[in-house]
């Protein structure tokens, strides 16, 4: 009987209490996913009814309720857990680029309407946002430089938006 599990001790009550926290907030977080990431979700079975159940629940002790219900079946269901964990890792991951292209647009606008950098942020945009009108992108930021004019600066984001993706 010399097997790798015998010699593991089990896991203590505070990490099942940390697994079984854990499981509970993705739950939680199953129930206020907002509607279109939810019609993603790869779940089916009994699961798939529970949160329906649970999402439609506005009365917030049954809504606790049946989230400790939702949980017990998560930590039941190994395999389609795992799922979830992947997809919602999968979720934050795609968030977190949108916020980092975000960010780099912001970026690109504030360099734009810095009278000290802006030369060499058109030179960047031209290089990496390739079909971008610059000549308008550059009337836009002198009257922000010079007037302060806030339509132009929304203008200028909207402009850098839509020509594509900026790499950072």
């Amino acid at each position: 009987m010399n097997d790798d599990f015998s010699n593991q001790p089990p896991p203590s009550r505070s990490a099942k209490k940390r697994a079984a926290k854990a499981i509970e907030e993705l739950a939680a977080t199953l129930m206020t996913l907002a509607g279109a990431d939810y019609r993603r979700l790869p779940l089916n079975g009994v699961i798939a009814e529970e949160l329906e159940q649970a999402r439609a629940i506005k009365s917030h002790g049954a809504r606790k309720r049946q989230l400790k219900r939702l949980a017990g079946l998560l930590r039941a269901d190994d395999e389609n857990r795992q799922q979830i964990e992947s997809f919602m890792a999968d979720l934050e991951r795609g968030h977190q680029q949108n916020t980092a292209g975000f960010h780099r647009l912001e970026e690109l606008r504030e360099g734009l309407c810095d009278p000290a950098r802006c030369a060499e942020t058109l030179a960047e945009i031209e290089k990496t946002l390739t079909g971008i009108d610059t000549a308008k992108i550059h009337r836009l930021a002198k009257s922000v430089q010079n007037s302060a004019d806030k339509r132009a600066f929304r203008e200028i984001f909207r402009m850098l938006r839509d020509a594509g993706p900026a790499q950072g």
